[in-house]
């Protein structure tokens, strides 16, 4: 069982049953506010739905695949759902992308001199809501590190770990659901966009040192650590002093749901 899981899991049952709590009349005398009966359950549900789908693993047949870039640029969309992703550089010579997938469907098309690369997890069988805690794929992606790249991230409840660091990502969206992502953001890739939003999760960005950011957060019910020696707080938004001049920085932009956002 991975860590991270086990521990979100835990904060979600354990926010879902004060905010029932609440609903019930226990914690009137605590003065405490709360969403409506259907957040409660809701929250209870999904910690969980996200405790097994940290335990439990399907048995899944595993794929070498490669790709290789032929354009100037390309878009990268992995479309994934439970279980554990790891991105990372290091695909050589004329591939764009390898790794190695438990189940995974993939589309490639062409425009210009934009090449575009869809790589999904491949629907269950039977309702989601009984047997998705069960479906707990494994992927390790390898991108091109000379390859200027788009890349777009969408997940369930899973593990995610990123490490741009020395790929060429100039623009990275993420869009995430229950799950614990980790990223480390582009070290030479000169001007980078970072958009994420996630309705639970626990989110991280890593900005490598020598890299001027931008931050700016927002959230409903999220716990928010910005690191103010390196990006104090600058009319609004978070800023290292020397981001207008900067060769290399990232523009941030994060917004959650429940969970937390750390920026470091």
């Amino acid at each position: 069982m991975k860590r991270s899981n086990l521990w979100w899991g835990i904060i979600l049952v354990c926010i879902g049953a004060l905010l029932l709590l609440d609903n019930l009349g226990v914690l009137a005398p605590l003065n405490i506010k709360a969403g409506p009966l259907i957040l409660s359950l809701a929250l209870i549900g999904l910690g969980t739905w996200t405790l097994l789908a940290a335990q439990r693993r399907g048995n899944f047949a595993t794929e070498e695949l490669s790709i290789p870039f032929e354009g100037e640029e390309a878009h990268v969309n992995l479309d994934f759902g439970a279980g554990e992703l790891r991105v990372h550089g290091a695909a050589l010579g004329e591939t764009l992308l390898s790794g190695t997938f438990e189940e995974v469907e993939h589309d490639v098309s062409y425009k210009g001199g934009h090449q575009r690369v869809r790589l999904s997890s491949p629907p269950f069988a039977g309702p989601h809501w009984i047997i998705g805690p069960w479906q707990h794929r494994r992927w390790t992606v390898a991108l091109n590190d000379a390859v200027p790249l788009t890349l777009t991230v969408k997940t369930g409840a899973s593990d995610v770990r990123l490490d741009l660091t020395d790929v060429q990502v100039t623009r990275l969206k993420l869009e995430s659901g229950a799950n614990a992502m980790h990223v480390i953001a582009p070290a030479h890739a000169g001007y980078t966009e970072i958009r994420g939003s996630s309705g639970a999760a626990s989110l991280s960005v890593e900005i490598p040192k020598g890299v001027a950011a931008r931050i700016r957060t927002s959230g409903a019910l999220a716990s928010i650590s910005v690191d103010r020696e390196r990006f104090p707080k600058m009319e609004g938004d978070y800023r290292s002093p020397d981001y207008e001049t900067a060769a290399n920085k990232v523009d941030v932009t994060l917004e959650m749901g429940v969970g937390s956002i750390t920026v470091r």
